[in-house]
């Protein structure tokens, strides 16, 4: 029997995570800024390489350790303290070791990493560790439906990383190194705050896992493996082959253009976040279906309204420096609309065990882009990278969408023509808004 979740409904929590991501938003614009106005192109380059390399190390050799915990705990197939202990565990094991297997490349004379001092790669090791712990413990709250806890401390996370960032950055002047530790801070302040919350919630208690439970954790997160990395490399894929191939401004510069980008992600992850709890293991389609045109219709009018002032966005928020950007957000625009639709379409097969969907479609996307970008970039220079990333990810749209329909037998137009209840749902949720944002304020306090 499942378990009863809070007592919230989907309006409320979509309007929480919503308003909280949003609030995320806006100090991650004030993080890419003061990396823009501190670092320049090189060093905003610099940095992107490094915080590219912490992150996806340690998503190569840790699968299951976020989305299998999270499905298994999600659908009440096994506790909060088996899913944890489950998910510390293989993030240690598997961190540690891709850390290891890091350091001969850092001395290495690949080019990737002769983009920033060696220093600066070697005290990036610290991310591989602490992202996929973070993570983890991330989605175990999204399995306990815990949004609210989870917005506050997403916003903590983020306002350590900013105010870290004025304090080693500014304050101290440590440059990169600097901005790498501030990135490093926020992941460490929502570690402590997840698993205090768990234990003094959700009865965590650390719990030798039993072999069947690392058995279908790790059995569901391979399947789901390729779409796991896939997901993680598709954004930051542009910059990786730029680290192979290209200059230090011209990363910074596509870097801070697909940042600022992926920001719009974050209406598609409020529905998502909220979403995967209410129909892991079971069949909602129409529910789904709802989701995908309000996704697809709120990202849109948010994409547009921002092209149509980003130069004067782009000279505010990141200096006259980053001007060059500006084309690299129009050419990204489809793509991330295309992406920001696609990631409900993956809540959708996560939540109906079949993870492997995700990872083909990831995996062409991979493909895709990084076959686009070798062959486009002796003639189009940077650009490649945002033509590519572009094509990638529709790419992978469309794969999704196709599988979508001929698994759930639901016909195109009965998912994408809007509906009257649609208007019923927005209407619902936005009013929720003032009633989440005055309990969020309290719960905030408390």
């Amino acid at each position: 029997m499942r378990k009863k979740g809070p007592d919230t409904t989907g309006g409320q929590d979509v309007s929480v995570l919503f308003a909280t991501l949003g609030g995320m938003a806006a100090l991650n614009l004030l993080i890419q800024g003061l990396l823009a106005y501190m670092l320049l192109p090189e060093g905003r380059g610099a940095y992107a390489v490094c915080i590219v390399f912490g992150t996806l190390l340690g998503l190569l050799l840790t699968p299951g350790a976020a989305q299998g915990a999270q499905y298994f705990v999600a659908a009440r197939l096994i506790s909060v303290s088996q899913g944890v202990s489950s998910a510390l565990i293989i993030s240690l094991v598997g961190g540690g070791l891709a850390a290891a297997l890091a350091l001969p490349l850092i001395y290495s004379d690949v080019p990737f990493f002769q983009k920033a001092e060696t220093h600066t790669f070697l005290l990036a090791l610290i991310l591989v560790p602490l992202t996929v712990i973070s993570v983890a413990l991330d989605h175990q709250l999204v399995a306990q439906r815990r949004f609210r806890r989870l917005a506050v401390f997403s916003m903590l996370r983020v306002m350590a990383n900013a105010f870290t960032i004025l304090a080693l950055v500014w304050g101290l002047g440590l440059g990169v190194d600097g901005a790498v530790m501030a990135f490093a801070a926020g992941h460490c302040v929502m570690i402590v705050a997840c698993l205090l919350d768990l234990r003094r919630h959700c009865g965590l208690a650390f719990e030798i896992p039993g072999r069947l439970h690392f058995t279908r954790i790790l059995g569901y997160g391979l399947k789901y493996y390729v779409a796991r990395v896939g997901n993680a490399i598709e954004p930051h894929i542009g910059i990786v082959v730029l680290g192979l191939i290209s200059s230090q401004a011209e990363i910074g510069l596509f870097s801070a253009a697909s940042a600022l980008m992926l920001g719009f992600v974050l209406i598609s992850n409020s529905v998502g976040i909220a979403l995967l709890p209410r129909i892991a293991g079971l069949e909602r389609a129409d529910l789904v279906a709802l989701c995908l045109r309000l996704v697809c219709m709120a990202t849109a009018f948010a994409l547009l309204a921002f092209l149509a002032l980003s130069t004067p966005l782009v000279h505010l928020l990141l200096s006259d420096a980053f001007l060059p950007a500006v084309p690299l957000l129009w050419i990204l625009a489809p793509g991330l609309l295309a992406y920001a639709v696609s990631r409900i379409f993956m809540t959708h097969f996560k939540g109906a065990n079949l993870p492997d969907v995700c990872s083909w479609a990831v995996f062409l996307g991979v493909c895709v882009n990084l076959g686009a970008l070798l062959l486009l970039y002796p003639k189009l220079g940077v650009e490649a990278a945002a033509w590519a990333m572009t094509m990638g990810m529709l790419c992978s749209f469309f794969f999704l969408a196709i599988v979508f329909h001929r698994v759930t037998r639901m016909g195109w137009p009965s998912v994408w023509l809007p509906r009257r209840s649609d208007a019923s749902f927005l209407w619902a949720a936005g009013r929720s808004v003032f009633v989440s944002s005055f309990s969020f304020r309290v719960t905030a306090v408390h």
